[in-house]
């Protein structure tokens, strides 16, 4: 069985093995991912004269006759038509979607915009004052209905494009001495604000090479915001600038909150330091804790964030007067600092509590005054006891010379007493007790001389 007409548009192919034919078909399904029906050479024929179409002849495969168009619904001759013609379906999607399924409206959609676009083809090129430039027409609408379509196919020519030029196919015929390169895009329709946007990625990826993106929209464009795309630049629209502007406020808040944080851990680190080089601890570990953790959180947090609103503030200086007070920070984005600023403070108190050693307070030493103040006492001085003569024994001697001895000597220590005690106004505690424990020992050594008597 030989190939005898295959047709890529109906995605069908027509085989010959001897006198019968034979219909061949993909059907994308896993189960029976190709049909093979036996048609008579008639219908071979009249298909391949153009008489009918392969949708047709697929219908005739399947019942056997042909289906008359009288038998056609409205809708069913407009879906018929478009499959056969799949650039009518761009002049209007959105009434064109309703006659088929999702994927079927895709497919017949890419078709319609390969077919216009050419993604694989080189529009024009030449030499434009010393640069040489590449000219990419879209005549392709921008419907919501076929904006993902249109968006994929135009990425893919612009794509092919940039290869081009890096590959440097255009240097056998026009040489390589260009100032710079440019791709030159006119569209026939206004681009959406998806299109925009798409547009202002590309100019940034070839901002850093000798490509430049030129864009030229048509004159009658009702949207005058969308003018400002002229050549060799990419400003965004207006829904851009405002989300462009709200990123900023964004940006400006948080780096303004990081930076209280960046402050907060300089003071701490300040304040502790102080505190060990005045009580003569080592303070050197300290700082080495600090270039660990607040160094490391100043640079990946808070210097990332002022680089990038300074390079925003260098493109649109008037926003630096921006009021950051009615702005939200998204919460991932503002809880990216809140581990890394609590861990910091706790390896600084940590690292303090393991090098913190009070200075210890040495005894006063008392001045030549105070010395000179101290009072003097007698070592020699005994005070009389109040409670002596009770605790004194009594002698049971009855000789009058032991009786007077007795009482001249107790009336003697008595005077001596009395006078020492004039003398020196200072009472020290014990001395009574000490005096009686003497004066008693007297006693008892008299009264035993006595009795041996």
């Amino acid at each position: 069985m030989k190939s005898i007409y295959t047709s890529q548009k109906d995605m069908l192919e027509i085989c010959q093995d001897g006198d019968k034919y034979f219909l061949r078909y993909p059907t994308f399904n896993i189960t029976m991912p190709e049909v093979v029906q036996e048609i008579p050479k008639e219908a071979a024929d009249s298909y391949m004269s153009g008489e009918h179409t392969g949708k047709e002849l697929m219908n005739y495969a399947d019942y056997g006759f042909w289906k008359s168009k009288k038998q056609y619904t409205q809708d069913e001759s407009d879906k018929l038509f478009i499959e056969d013609h799949p650039s009518f379906i761009l002049k209007n999607p959105e009434n064109s979607r309703c006659l088929f399924t999702a994927e079927e409206f895709r497919q017949i959609v890419t078709q319609a915009i390969v077919s216009e676009l050419e993604p694989s083809e080189l529009n024009a090129i030449g030499i434009v004052d010393s640069h040489l430039e590449l000219l990419l027409v879209d005549p392709v609408g921008w419907e919501e209905e076929i904006e993902a379509v249109h968006l994929e196919i135009l990425q893919e020519k612009i794509n092919n494009y940039i290869h081009f030029l890096e590959s440097k196919q255009y240097v056998e015929r026009y040489g390589d001495k260009f100032d710079k390169k440019v791709i030159h895009i006119t569209f026939q329709y206004s681009p959406s604000d998806n299109g925009l946007a798409f547009l202002a990625a590309v100019q940034k990826v070839l901002q850093n090479s000798d490509m430049s993106l030129k864009v030229e929209l048509p004159d009658d464009d009702i949207f005058s915001d969308k003018e400002n795309i002229s050549e060799d630049s990419n400003h965004p629209n207006q829904d851009q600038e405002k989300l462009s502007k709200e990123r900023y406020l964004q940006i400006k808040k948080e780096y303004k909150m990081r930076l209280v944080l960046v402050i907060v851990l300089f003071v701490l680190l300040s304040i502790l330091s102080i505190v060990l080089i005045v009580n003569s601890n080592r303070f050197i570990p300290l700082g080495a804790t600090a270039m660990a953790t607040v160094v490391p959180f100043n640079q990946f947090f808070l210097v990332p964030l002022w680089q990038e609103k300074k390079a925003i503030e260098e493109v649109h200086p008037e926003w630096k007067a921006l009021s950051t007070s009615v702005v939200k920070v998204p919460s991932d984005e503002s809880d990216k600092k809140i581990f890394p600023f609590i861990a910091s403070v706790l390896a600084l108190f940590f690292t303090f509590s393991m090098l913190y050693r009070p200075v210890k307070e040495n005894p006063k030493i008392p001045t030549i005054e105070e010395i000179k103040n101290i009072p003097k006492i007698d070592s020699n001085y005994i005070p009389k006891s109040k409670k002596s003569s009770n605790s004194e024994p009594t002698s049971t001697t009855t000789t009058s010379d032991l009786n007077e001895t007795s009482s001249t000597e107790e009336s003697t220590p008595s005077q001596t007493s009395s006078k020492e005690s004039q003398n020196y106004p200072y009472h020290i505690s014990g001395m009574e007790l000490r005096g009686s424990l003497i004066k008693h020992l007297k006693i008892s050594m008299r009264n035993g001389r006595m009795n041996k008597i």
